[in-house]
């Protein structure tokens, strides 16, 4: 293993700036579609899905700029940034490598929102009354509280003690280049380096993201499981096109839950409870912050393959695009043609 993890850093940092400009790609197509060129996903619903895939292209744009960073160590890990965009000083960056994690979350109970919706949309239409008006700030002050307590466990549980700044300190110096002390940085250490005793101030950091996380998947697992063996019997009476679009959109939430967990998400939480393994290790887990970024992309991908109309609706926004290019070249060869046909006549003239 070599002894610096800088051009990990700039690898790390590169695929996070590629996966923010793909996701902002499909993110505002998913948007532009859905406001303007899909029928059938209308109401609460809709701006829903605007919401959730704005909310993607955010935590996207905030990775791309800030880079936050992970460095797991023996007994603990590092959350930093090495990035010090418009001349912002560390503690700035401190406070907004905390909010990036908030806004994760954030991103996680707006999914589970989705799921509440669809559920009460299907079997409890009476409760969609929550959805409207002034009711629906219930939902927003659901997602900024879950996402408000992640932010501040961040910024205030993990932060850097003379403890931590003497355990990371060589390892930081050793694989990055730099002091600990100079970059925006948040730690965790699981246990007391001296006598092995547990620092409770770092774990219940961890008891906390071990209990929302699982808290907000336990919401969108009941659902789900109630859609998936509720739904046929309950849209046995519905049209043929409206059971397909029902069906389609359980579809999407599943994919949308299950593709990130898999790949993103399962791995973060195994990798974040490492140091209580007490395993000798040193480890950089920037790549994984900036396979993040292509959680935005791959929903809104979710979305444009699997629901019909929004399939549709892409395939003709792309064939409209497809004639203006053509029109365009077509007249600029014309013109161009007509440019040299003169100068010929007038020669043979």
């Amino acid at each position: 293993m070599p002894a610096s993890f800088l051009h990990l850093v700039s690898i790390a940092q590169t695929v996070g700036t590629v996966a923010f400009l793909f996701s902002s790609f499909f993110g505002i197509i998913v948007i532009f579609l859905t406001l303007f060129c899909v029928r059938k996903i209308f109401g609460t619903y809709k701006y829903l899905i605007v919401i959730f895939t704005t909310i993607g292209i955010g935590l996207a744009c905030l990775e791309a700029v800030f880079h936050p960073n992970f460095h797991f160590y023996n007994n603990g890990f590092v959350y930093f940034s090495l990035s010090s965009p418009f001349g912002l000083s560390k503690d700035t960056l401190k406070v907004i490598i905390s909010m990036y994690t908030g806004v994760y979350t954030v991103t996680i109970s707006m999914l589970a929102v989705q799921f509440i919706y669809r559920y009460w949309a299907l079997f409890c239409l009476d409760h969609l009354t929550y959805f409207r008006g002034f009711k629906s700030l219930i939902w927003a002050v659901y997602c900024i509280f879950f996402g408000g307590v992640w932010w501040m466990r961040v910024y205030n549980l993990l932060e850097m003690d003379d403890v931590t700044e003497k355990y990371f300190e060589k390892e930081m110096l050793l694989r990055y280049s730099v002091s600990i002390k100079e970059i925006p940085v948040k730690t965790f250490l699981a246990y007391e380096p001296e006598d092995g005793l547990i620092r409770w101030k770092n774990v219940s950091d961890s008891l906390l993201m071990n209990s929302i996380l699982p808290f907000q998947y336990g919401v969108m697992i009941f659902c789900g499981w109630n859609m998936h063996s509720k739904m046929e019997e309950k849209i046995s009476h519905f049209s043929v096109a409206l059971k397909r679009h029902n069906r389609q959109l359980f579809k999407t939430l599943v994919f949308q839950i299950s593709t990130p967990t898999i790949f993103l998400f399962s791995p973060l939480i195994f990798f974040v409870n490492l140091p209580f393994f007490e395993i000798e290790l040193s480890l950089p887990a920037g790549a994984i912050m900036s396979l993040f970024n292509m959680y935005p992309a791959m929903d809104s991908i979710i979305i444009l393959i699997i629901v019909t109309e929004y399939r549709m609706a892409a395939r003709k926004m792309l064939n409209a695009v497809m004639r203006a290019l053509f029109r365009t070249k077509n007249s600029s060869t014309s013109q161009a043609t007509g440019q040299i046909e003169l100068p010929t006549i007038r020669t043979i003239l």
